[in-house]
């Protein structure tokens, strides 16, 4: 059993029960306007008229834990908003507008104001509106870190996606080039891990020299929104062929890209000092921190072979530090590898160098 089963997090488990649900809501494309990309892909993409709408929901998971047991929850709001339009930002789309779902097991005015105000600044952001909402008292469905506390946070997002510029992967062909740009820590994704390891040697309020504050101030960075990078390269003429957000799965988001491609990367940045940390105190296998965290890279761009140096520079000049992961190869089944071995160990999910 891996760690990550272990903290609770089972995603063999999850993969099953996911594609029974997808089974089931097959029939709906008959009721309505289907996607026109895989339900697999990052955004749904509808046809409404003329217009292409991309529409895209999540939430901030168990990192909300962290705010509870610490009372700080002016952040979350930006990773509601992150996980959010980051995914629309993958199929070409424009973000627009979002709608927040709050849950709580009791009304707060104080960690309602904090929420709104993390929403506020992730819309900005973002360069979207909240248009609306919805809240929910459900006492006997929540329990959080501190008596009270419980409460989800959630939320769904709208973009247009402008004539031609629909990024599906399928213009992604071998020796195209894989650019990673930097995350600022370990983003939304894999919350349930960290906490389980990292609460084995430090206190959420505990300031550990390694990181330049606590562990729940870390924990509690919020996930970048990498609009400003997207629209630098549009700026700079460049279109990117595929676009990946990596979240839950790691570099394995990267297979979600609808080519008959996979991808070998021979170059990593160093991972933040939390996923540093993390690895060390858990003696985790470096195979499962490749699926599980994004190990320093928040999203990828794959691009044309003579503009890897164009789009680096464009992402540097936002302020982001960006690199030449690897590039793209022939591949229908579309695997991941990653060069040289000993970076992620024995892994199934992993294909391997020959």
């Amino acid at each position: 059993m891996s760690e990550y089963a272990r903290s609770g997090v089972d995603t063999s488990e999850a993969d099953r029960a996911l594609a029974r649900l997808l089974l089931e809501i097959a029939p709906t494309a008959a009721f309505g306007s289907g996607s026109e990309l895989g339900i697999g892909h990052f955004a749904a993409v509808i046809r409404v008229g003329p217009l292409h709408l991309a529409l895209t929901t999540d939430g901030v998971g168990s990192k909300l834990l962290v705010a509870q047991a610490l009372g700080k929850y002016d952040t979350v709001g930006i990773d509601c908003v992150a996980m959010n339009v980051n995914d629309l930002l993958c199929v070409g789309a424009k973000p627009l507008a979002m709608l927040d779902y709050i849950a709580v097991e009791r009304c707060d005015p104080d960690v309602f104001g904090q929420i709104g105000r993390g929403l506020c600044e992730g819309a900005r952001q973002a360069g979207i509106a909240i248009v609306g909402g919805e809240t929910a008292q459900i006492p006997e469905m929540l329990r959080g870190a501190r008596e009270g506390s419980g409460l989800d946070l959630a939320g769904m997002a709208l973009g247009l996606v402008p004539d031609g510029a629909l990024i599906d992967g399928s213009k992604v062909r071998p020796g195209d080039a894989l650019v990673g740009i930097a995350s600022s820590g370990v983003h939304s994704n894999g919350l349930s891990l960290a906490r389980a390891v990292l609460s084995r040697k430090f206190r959420l309020d505990e300031l550990v020299s390694e990181l330049g504050g606590t562990v729940g101030e870390t924990l509690l960075c919020p996930t970048l929104i990498y609009v400003a990078q997207v629209e630098a390269l549009a700026k700079a003429g460049i279109a990117p062929r595929a676009l990946a957000h990596i979240t839950g799965d790691g570099f394995l988001n990267i297979r979600r890209i609808e080519a008959p491609c996979g991808f070998e990367i021979d170059f990593l940045p160093p991972p933040p000092p939390v996923l540093h940390l993390i690895q060390r105190v858990g003696e985790l296998d470096p195979a499962e921190l490749y699926t599980v965290f994004n190990m320093g890279v928040g999203f990828t761009a794959v691009v044309a072979p003579g503009e890897v140096e164009r789009t680096i520079a464009a992402v540097r000049a936002t302020g982001l530090e960006a690199w030449r992961l690897g590039r793209a190869v022939a591949d229908p089944e579309r695997k991941v590898r990653i060069l040289p071995e000993r970076l992620v160990g024995r892994s199934k999910h992993f294909a391997r160098e020959s």
